[in-house]
């Protein structure tokens, strides 16, 4: 049997399912010249999808913005200070589309998506040395944060790191009381590090290794990435420390990585665990950890194919002997010629407390794409 044959086939039957990407055949990238010599650059991506989810009580289709992703605007700023020092800026826009299933504010069997709203995702200013690395200042990624998602599986915006997105606001069916619980994916995702007003340090590379650390209004974080191949396997580590006692009451620090390899032959596979230290007083402490296995690979002239399916595990996420876990698998079709992405996939996602209430099963079927521009 030809692997290639087959994944061939299966590529042209996730596209009927997939929403269309639109049909632009020319570069769309606007630069503005604004008086001085810095350059800037606006660019950004347009993202929509299709989520049928089933809480094992009620289903619903969700028209939404996005998967694992949504639709952005981005303003780049870049200038050389000196010889030795570049001058950069990003000013970000985020549109957030909330999809909920069931509300238990809105009773049982209530479906909501809620308007598009307009959000800042990143505002910084950046200052990097050729010698000594960068400088970073505002709100954009804290140390640390990506360390815990590496992936060679070419996914592209199909899913996150943990397989989880596609559940969005929605919440478990709690079928002992016959009513919608409010847990969600607080008790099925990671403790990565995010976005947040920081000031940040970022080292050059020395042979494949950076390191970074950051300081923000609730703590201190470090993080370090390290990239390279060795004969026909390439290879990313990633690991952070996220010191969070000053703006919690619960958690004191947050730690954990990931490793992904790849083999030249398009297999790949990546492995992530994520824990909490708790605070005194507070006895539950989060653990996560997610396997993944993925194939990338040139089958179209369209651009590379991603298939790719992740196990998901979280153990105390919300209380003391709960316990999470969901199944994913997704292929994304990424189009190179006018920088866009279809995909496809399927979650189910399964939560059980250390309680005798029985929780329904959660899945979701998703298609969708993003256009960059």
């Amino acid at each position: 049997m030809n692997i290639k044959t087959v994944l061939k086939t299966s590529v042209a039957a996730a596209a009927l399912v997939a929403i269309s990407a639109p049909a632009i055949v020319s570069q769309a990238e606007a630069g503005v010249n604004n008086g001085n010599k810095n350059s800037l650059v606006m660019s950004g991506q347009i993202a929509r999808a299709l989520v049928y989810q089933d809480d094992g009580n009620s289903s619903q289709l969700f028209n939404v913005d996005g998967v694992d992703t949504s639709t952005r605007i981005r303003w780049i700023v870049s200038g050389q200070m000196t010889e030795s020092v570049a001058v950069g800026g990003v000013v970000e826009l985020n549109m957030a589309r909330s999809n909920v299933l069931g509300s238990a504010a809105l009773g049982n069997t209530a479906e909501t998506n809620a308007d598009a709203v307009w959000g800042f995702r990143k505002t910084e200013v950046t200052f990097s040395h050729k010698a000594y690395g960068k400088l970073s200042l505002g709100q954009s990624s804290i140390a640390g944060d990506g360390t815990s998602t590496q992936s060679f599986a070419s996914l592209g915006p199909s899913m996150s790191a943990n397989g989880v997105s596609a559940m969005g606001a929605s919440t478990f069916f709690n079928d002992t009381t016959k009513t919608q619980s409010t847990v969600g994916t607080a008790a099925l995702g990671g403790f990565d590090p995010t976005r947040e007003d920081r000031i940040r340090y970022d080292t050059p590379s020395f042979g494949g290794l950076k390191l970074a650390v950051s300081h923000q209004d609730n703590g201190q974080s470090v993080g370090a990435n390290y990239g390279g191949k060795f004969g026909g396997v390439q290879v990313g580590i990633g690991a952070f420390y996220e010191n969070t006692a000053a703006g919690s009451t619960t958690v004191d620090a947050s730690m954990g990585g990931s490793v992904a390899v790849k083999h030249d032959s398009g297999l790949s596979a990546a492995f992530s665990y994520t824990k909490e230290d708790a605070s005194t007083g507070n006895n539950i402490e989060g653990k996560n950890w997610n396997v993944q296995v993925g194939y990338a690979a040139q089958l179209t002239n369209l651009g590379t194919t991603g298939f790719g399916i992740i196990y998901n595990e979280t153990e105390d996420g919300v209380a003391n002997g709960d316990e999470g876990d969901s199944w994913s698998i997704a292929v994304n079709q990424n189009i190179s010629s006018v920088g866009a992405d279809i995909y496809a996939g399927y979650t189910r996602a399964t939560y059980d407390d250390a309680t005798a209430n029985n929780f329904d099963d959660f899945s979701a079927v998703f298609a969708g794409t993003r256009l960059n521009f």
